[in-house]
């Protein structure tokens, strides 16, 4: 059983291998004689050769079983030539059929041929018995399926002069069939008309409808052509509008990158009174303080303008000109800030010359305006400070005369004299046109000479305690002083004077705001400005000393504000509050000192005024202050004045003479140089400004050339500059400002005598 099992497998699997060989096989007749579809070549050309293929193919493999009987039955009858006809045929069948390289038309016309050759040679050999009139029948009808219906007329009209042919030898006695009997020539006749009839009709037919089939496939070719090319130029389009799809939406997407990136605001709107806001970049919120696109869009345009009429007079002025470019206007935020804004927009109409909307690019620029407007104050207070400069060094040397001599004259006057008290008022009026003039030399910022470590409690501390303030009180004795002074409170670097003036004027300016009375603080506090705080406020990451003054008076009006700096503008009581040069000396005095004033002020709500001062980490000194004229009198000491100004020479030789000094003058630099060519000097006070000869800087240069260590004092009409500092630094001492007093020479001269030498002291 199992033997029988396992040879039935053998079997199977025989089989299943010479089925796969026969398939195998097949496959390869059909690569090799199956035409493959060509979209070049016409469908019905195809399919042409595909039949002829198969044509051939059945011929070739079924001929073989036709030739092999007809051959012997040539050879048993004698007939070699009918069997070298079948075997030159079928020769020529299995090249045609074989050989796909020979050209289509000549295969056919090769093909028709043998069918032709065999059908006629099988009529004249074998007559009606063979196979002669189907080869025949054949002939035309593949003429006209393969080679189209003219094709098949010719192929019946070959077979009709056959036929005709083969009657006329019949006829005449040359054909003669003897293997046929009773087959006369009319039953020829007969036959050969109705072979002819059906293979008319079966021939034309088949050339009809193929004829038919080809002009249904031209015009399907064309047509799918057209349609190809219709697909084509679609899916080119189609293409295009992806690329143009594409590109729009990166256009848009760079578009609304750039938009959302710009720090300006862009914007579009309805128009009139309840006009809308229908777009608006990231910008446009940040501007105006919304964090919301919804709430931003719920509000009006005219919500935005401090002056709702302003909105009217803009869309006016746009309709009627069609656009505006970098036009100011005075807007405000979601919360009530003022801004200034930069407004470029123009009118987008429809086709009726109807607005549709308005497209605009808008542009914050408080601080740039703010920034216009300090640099115009700046500008400003430079002019004036240079024409104020001009006028307090020429007034510091009139009044020399006014405050200087009459310090002398009353030391000469017995204590009963009647001139005593008239030449006092005389010398107290020069002492207050002289604090007018170094208020013009602070606004000039020129006013403060020597620097030293102050705090600035001490400074307020004095002011407290000075009779200025009790006049003040006196003036005002409604207001209410209360102090928050910081008992650690840092050094700084200052003049004690210009900054006692700075706490006068400020507390001065509290009390005339409070006329009703009202409280009045001062206080100070160390404080670090971070880097987050300097972008606000313009002022340098560091620590500072900040002292504030605030009230509860009046206020100051919004209009005036940005004004209060400025000289001679006040809103004082004239004649009683001072010359109007106050806050102006203010200012000054905080630019010298390097630092920031800050004001807060709202109407009936008092006003808030911050001075920031750099600190300084060097140690106080404890220069002596003496006021005992014994202290600065000198031992005959020789000192040399050197000024250009006649008055100021015997001005301050009187003086140092007085103090008990040996002088002796020089009206030029170049006198001076002379002198110390000749003979020595303790000390020389020279003037820093000398025109038109070399100034009091050229000439302490080539003084300390030929004298190294030679002491000077400089003296001035101007404040300290930049050249009296670099004099300082060749080692000239502290500097002298006029008009002379005597203790003010005679500290300054006492104090430079005392100083040790840099260099070697001559004599």
């Amino acid at each position: 059983m199992w033997i029988s099992i396992y040879r039935s497998s053998i079997m199977i699997n025989k089989v299943k291998n010479w089925l796969k060989r026969i398939e195998k096989f097949a496959a390869g007749l059909k690569q090799h004689f199956w035409q493959k579809s060509d979209t070049h070549q016409n469908v019905l050309l195809i399919w042409r050769k595909r039949i002829f293929n198969a044509i051939f193919l059945c011929t070739a493999i079924t001929g073989a079983f036709a030739y092999v009987p007809n051959l012997l039955y040539a050879i048993q009858r004698d007939k070699w030539l009918l069997g070298i006809v079948w075997t030159i045929a079928y020769l020529l069948v299995l090249t045609i059929a074989v050989v796909q390289t020979i050209p289509f038309k000549l295969r056919v016309w090769a093909g028709l041929s043998i069918f032709y050759g065999v059908g006629f040679i099988s009529l004249v050999a074998l007559g009606p018995v063979g196979s002669g009139r189907m080869f025949l029948f054949a002939f035309a009808l593949m003429a006209s399926l393969l080679l189209g219906l003219r094709a098949g007329i010719i192929a019946l009209t070959f077979n009709m002069g056959t036929f005709v042919f083969l009657t006329w030898m019949m006829s005449t006695g040359k054909l003669l069939w003897p293997y046929v009997t009773n087959y006369t020539s009319d039953i020829w006749v007969a036959s050969g008309y109705s072979f002819f009839f059906f293979n008319t009709l079966i021939t034309v037919s088949v050339g009809v409808l193929v004829a038919a089939l080809e002009t249904n496939l031209i015009k399907e070719q064309s047509l799918t052509k057209d349609l190809k090319l219709s697909n084509e130029k679609l899916e080119q389009e189609n293409i295009e509008r992806k690329l143009a799809e594409e590109f729009l939406r990166r256009s848009r997407e760079r578009l609304k990158a750039l938009t959302n990136n710009l720090q300006v605001g862009i914007y579009r709107n309805t128009g009139g009174p309840a006009g809308k806001f229908l777009e608006a970049n990231p910008a446009m919120l940040e501007i105006f303080g919304f964090e919301s696109r919804d709430a931003f869009f719920d509000i009006k345009v005219s919500d935005l303008y401090r002056n709702p009429a302003d909105r009217q007079k803009f869309s006016e002025n746009l309709i009627r000109e069609g656009f505006v470019r970098n036009k100011e206007l005075l807007l405000k935020k979601k919360d009530g800030t003022p801004i200034i804004c930069s407004v470029s927009a123009k009118a987008v109409s429809n086709g009726k010359g109807e607005v549709k909307h308005y497209d605009g690019v808008i542009e914050d620029i408080t601080e740039h305006k703010q920034m216009e407007m300090q640099i115009q104050q700046s500008q400003k207070m430079r002019a004036i400070g240079l024409l104020a400069g001009g006028v307090a060094h020429d007034l510091n040397n009139i009044l020399s005369g006014i405050v200087s001599y009459p310090e002398l004259i009353l030391l000469d006057l017995p204590e009963d004299s009647p001139l005593k008290e008239p030449i006092r008022t005389i010398q107290e009026s020069g002492k207050k046109a002289a604090a007018i003039v170094q208020d013009l030399l602070t606004l000039a910022r020129r006013g403060v000479s020597n620097f030293e470590v102050i705090n600035l409690n001490d400074v307020i501390f004095e002011y407290l305690k000075s009779p200025e303030f009790e006049k003040l009180k006196s003036f005002h004795p409604l207001m209410d002083i209360k102090t928050d002074l910081k008992s650690d409170l840092l050094n700084i670097m200052g003049s004690a004077v210009h900054l006692s003036k700075t706490v006068m004027n400020l507390f001065s300016n509290a009390a005339e705001a409070m006329s009703k009375g009202g409280e009045i603080l001062i206080k100070t506090e160390n404080k670090y400005i971070e880097r987050s705080e300097t972008a606000c406020d313009d002022i340098e990451e560091g620590d500072y000393v900040v002292m504030t003054i605030s009230d509860t008076g009046i206020g100051i009006a919004p209009e005036e504000l940005d004004r209060i700096f400025e000289p001679f503008y006040t809103k004082k009581v004239m004649g009683r509050s001072g010359t109007g040069l106050g806050m102006a000396v203010v200012w000054g005095t905080v630019k010298d000192h390097n630092g920031y004033i800050k004001v807060d002020s709202k109407l009936d709500h008092g006003t808030t005024f911050q001075i920031y001062f750099p600190i300084t980490r060097a140690e106080a000194t404890n220069d002596l202050d003496l006021n005992d004229a014994a202290y600065y009198e000198g031992k005959g000491e020789k000192i040399l004045v050197v000024d250009d100004v006649e008055e100021q020479r015997q001005i301050a030789s009187k003086i140092l003479s007085r103090l008990g000094y040996s002088v002796k003058v020089a009206g030029s630099g170049e006198e001076a140089l002379e002198i110390l060519g000749q003979e020595t000097a303790d000390l020389i006070v020279l003037d820093m400004i000398m025109p038109p000869g070399i100034d009091g800087l050229e000439t302490y240069e080539q003084i300390v050339s030929s004298h190294p260590g030679q002491k000077a004092i400089i003296a001035s009409g101007f404040s300290e500059t930049d050249r009296v500092k670099k004099a300082q630094q060749l080692g000239a001492g502290r500097y002298l400002k006029k008009p002379y007093t005597m203790d003010k020479i005679g500290m300054a001269v006492k104090r430079e005598l005392n100083r040790e030498n840099k260099a070697a002291c001559f004599n």
